[in-house]
């Protein structure tokens, strides 16, 4: 007796969808709670996400990616660990190529690689008419003169858990963080809070002299 013969036909699952290669967070005008900007933050490794190609991609992606949730500008995160071995030309390139305008996109430079490396990359991106943020190192180490004013549109600090709205004011704290508040609003200097908790926050963080925020208000703001 012949046993009828069977096809098997393998069932393929589906394949798991890829990971953006990126993540944006928001930035929220403190006083307002409206959008301010958005921070893009590459996941490759930082060598592979900051060659040219690639880092294009990306920014054209994240570009039409938040100009379906806000129409405001985006900053790019620099990684501390690249930041010397990058040259505003091939950043420049990248952005253009990626349909970036130099009025809707800001680099992001880590300052205590600035402390190490000097602010030549910083200097070359102004000069090619690009905005600059600086990411504060809790020693607050660069001054804030006439050379920063030039330099940098905001800076993005760290604020302390324990925070004395008066930080900011003129005869408030003498802290290095309070002097550095001081120093960027005489400035004229956009002064970020890195992660703000609550609403409550958000205030206090105000009265103290911050403009902008990040962190899960911003992202509640977001939604």
């Amino acid at each position: 007796m012949l046993t009828p013969s069977m096809t098997v036909i393998p069932f393929r699952r589906p394949a798991e969808p890829a990971p953006l290669a990126f993540a944006i967070g928001a930035r929220v005008d403190l006083r307002l709670g409206a959008i301010a900007s958005g921070v893009v933050r590459p996941r490759a490794p930082a060598e592979q996400a900051f060659a040219f190609s690639h880092l294009a991609r990306v920014l054209r992606a994240a570009r039409m990616a938040w100009r379906e949730r806000a129409h405001v500008n985006l900053t790019l995160a620099i990684p501390a660990e690249i930041q010397s071995h990058l040259e505003a030309d091939l950043l420049c390139e990248a952005a253009i190529e990626a349909g970036c305008t130099r009025h809707g996109l800001c680099f992001e430079l880590d300052e205590r690689e600035m402390v190490s490396a000097g602010p030549a990359l910083a200097e070359d991106l102004r000069a090619r008419g690009w905005s600059v943020c600086l990411r504060g190192d809790p020693e607050c180490p660069l001054p804030f003169g006439a050379r920063a004013r030039a330099l940098y549109a905001e800076v993005v600090l760290q604020a302390p858990e324990n925070l004395d709205p008066f930080l900011g004011l003129a005869d408030g704290d003498r802290t290095p963080l309070g002097r550095r508040l001081l120093a960027a609003r005489a400035a004229g200097i956009i002064v970020t809070a890195e992660a703000v908790r609550s609403a409550s926050e958000a205030r206090t963080l105000a009265i103290a002299g911050f403009d902008r925020g990040g962190g899960p208000f911003a992202e509640a703001c977001l939604r």
